[in-house]
């Protein structure tokens, strides 16, 4: 072999061997940077193609920390042109499985399913943490892309058997929203499974994070009385006798 050639491929193997075997922990301050310090890791182990670390996010007011997520590079994926890894997380009662994906134009999200007990939001703000929800939460996403200006695909959030510390009502009622990719900004749909306070709504969630919603907020005939003290804090009462949910 051509001495050049040799040591040209002598020094692949050996950039590709760095590569592979970089460690996880160099990962912590570029995500830190590229977050704005709103995304922390620590005690980041294995490669940075298959490790784990945990998470600590604080933005706008809300903050919570994942006590671990673990990724695994998917190497087939990039026979479709995406560069992908497996993840799975774990936050107390909260278990977390999906995909990230990269391609040349987007980012994917698929098989996403997240679940936990509600009460966990109440570490998230203080607010959350006074109403001391309760329930089962579910989260899923099937298929969701965003290329830097148009998202698309659907996501759902379930809300299972809720409970509020203020309201003797258990379950206080299930709600479901339907988000769909439309463009630069996600439509959502508010609407009540069962159970007696009746939310419904619509809205639409543009990223990174600019939420406007208007709905309304009901008790089932008869269980006014029982819900009074909900129903106000969520909004104003109308002439209707419905309670106005708006976010702008």
């Amino acid at each position: 072999m051509n001495p050049l050639r040799a040591f040209l491929l002598g020094i692949a193997a050996y950039g590709a061997f760095l590569l592979g075997t970089a460690p996880a922990s160099i990962l912590v301050e570029p995500v830190a940077k590229a977050s704005g310090h709103g995304v922390r890791l620590s005690n980041a182990t294995g490669t940075v193609w298959h490790g784990s670390a945990a998470v600590a996010i604080a933005r706008r007011g809300v903050g919570f920390a994942v006590d671990e997520v673990r990724w695994r590079f998917r190497p087939l994926r990039l026979l479709a042109g995406q560069v992908a890894f497996a993840i799975e997380a774990r936050a107390g009662t909260w278990q977390a499985r999906g995909e990230v994906a990269r391609s040349p134009m987007s980012w994917r999200l698929g098989g996403f399913r997240a679940a936990g007990d509600a009460s966990a939001l109440g570490t998230a703000h203080p607010l959350a943490a006074t109403w001391q929800p309760a329930g089962a939460v579910v989260v899923e996403a099937p298929d969701l892309a965003w290329d830097g200006e148009r998202m698309s695909g659907e996501a759902t959030v379930e809300w299972r058997d809720a409970a509020l510390a203020l309201s003797a009502a258990r379950p206080l009622g299930s709600w479901r929203v339907v988000a769909t990719g439309d463009g630069p900004a996600m439509k959502l749909s508010l609407a009540t499974t069962k159970g007696p306070l009746r939310l419904s709504g619509n809205g639409t969630l543009a990223l990174p994070g600019r939420l406007a919603f208007a709905g309304e907020a009901r008790a089932e005939p008869g269980r006014e009385r029982e819900l009074e003290a909900v129903l106000g804090l969520l909004g104003p009462r109308r002439a209707d006798g419905a309670h106005a949910l708006e976010v702008r």
